[in-house]
């Protein structure tokens, strides 16, 4: 009878094959059993990376029984460690004199928390990071909003420029990528019936500045969240007629999304919540899209606005600082899994 293969043995097998999520999930329990539970933690991450489904198998009564024991595992030891990442790096983060988190030590990173919980607001779910201690609102007034009126004033600029680079067809793309899983977005996946055309994304510039000094501008008046001083996510979004953006929730409650409407013909609305809002060109309107929320253009024309992404505004300096590290912390912890195998040098 072979000889059972050990953990490193395994991890050498899955670094050939890293896209078996069977294999991770394992190697993983190979690396656990050792007393490797980093190691196991990155590669059952890795896993999950591949296939979502891993730390789903748990509760397949058709699966294997030390498959679905291995996947109780793996969605424990990922949630305990990452649950305690967050603790750490912010126990190090105010140690070192960077500040006090605040309220950001009670914030949930909702698909890793290691305990259950409770959304307390209806038709409220942040999907990634939710800090429930956030005062709840659909629609943020514009007295809460010092930077908006000076955003404001450049609207109808805004849109020339718009209208001008809209040209140029290389730069706008369809909003909902290719690769979309879920049935919702199916019609809209790969469409150019919700479209964008990005100044930024991830952090990272994308359309180049020439084309859009006034909204650079203008960006620059506005309370944009920013990682190492770069806007993280600002873009027209265009929807064509009889398009509709399916209801869903966003990623956090700790930003606001703010649409600055350019173009808006009648029948044109998004619902946030319970209620429905029409957009006013030239007026802003910032919401927090981790409430449920759909948007729809029932009219025979095209609707513009610009995006981007604005601290909630009860936020503290300390915390909003806070919740960038926590984010990078964690963003430098899955960047270097590989170099935690041993796959790469230091």
């Amino acid at each position: 009878m072979p000889e059972k293969p050990g953990p490193d043995e395994l991890l050498e097998m899955f670094r050939a094959d890293q896209h078996n999520a069977r294999l991770a999930l394992f190697t993983g329990a190979e690396l656990l059993a050792a007393g490797r539970e980093e190691e196991a933690v990155a590669v059952w991450t890795l896993g999950d990376d591949a296939d979502p489904h891993l730390r789903r198998i748990k509760d397949d009564d058709g699966e294997h029984p030390l498959a679905r024991e291995h996947s109780a595992q793996a969605d424990g030891a990922i949630s305990r460690f990452l649950t305690d990442l967050h603790q750490r790096s912010l126990d190090a983060w105010e140690a070192d004199g960077q500040g006090a988190a605040g309220r950001i030590r009670n914030a949930i990173w909702a698909m890793t928390h290691e305990r259950e919980f409770a959304y307390r607001t209806p038709y409220q779910e942040p999907q990634v990071f939710y800090v429930p201690d956030l005062p709840a609102l659909p629609v943020t007034p514009h007295e809460q909003l010092p930077w908006a009126e000076n955003v404001e004033a450049y609207w109808s600029d805004i849109r020339d420029e718009f209208l001008s680079a809209s040209r140029e067809q290389s730069l706008t793309v369809p909003y909902v990528p290719t690769n979309i899983q879920m049935p919702a977005w199916r019609k809209l996946s790969g469409s150019l019936d919700w479209s964008a055309i990005y100044l930024f994304k991830d952090s990272r510039p994308i359309a180049a500045e020439k084309h859009f000094p006034v909204t650079h501008a203008a960006l620059d008046k506005a309370d944009l969240v920013r990682v190492n001083g770069v806007p993280m996510e600002a873009f027209f979004s265009s929807l064509q007629p009889t398009a509709h953006i399916p209801p869903h929730h966003g990623l956090t409650n700790a930003r606001l999304t703010v649409h600055l409407p350019l173009i808006v013909p009648d029948d044109c609305a998004i619902r946030v919540g319970q209620d429905t809002y029409h957009w006013q060109e030239g007026s802003i309107l910032a919401f927090d899209d981790s409430f449920e929320h759909e948007a729809w253009n029932r009219s025979d024309s095209g609707r513009t606005v610009l995006i981007f992404e604005s601290h909630h505004p009860d936020l503290t300096p300390d915390e909003r600082a806070a919740i960038e590290h926590v984010f990078a912390e964690r963003s430098r912890w899955i960047a270097r899994r590989t170099v935690l195998l041993g796959w790469h040098n230091w």
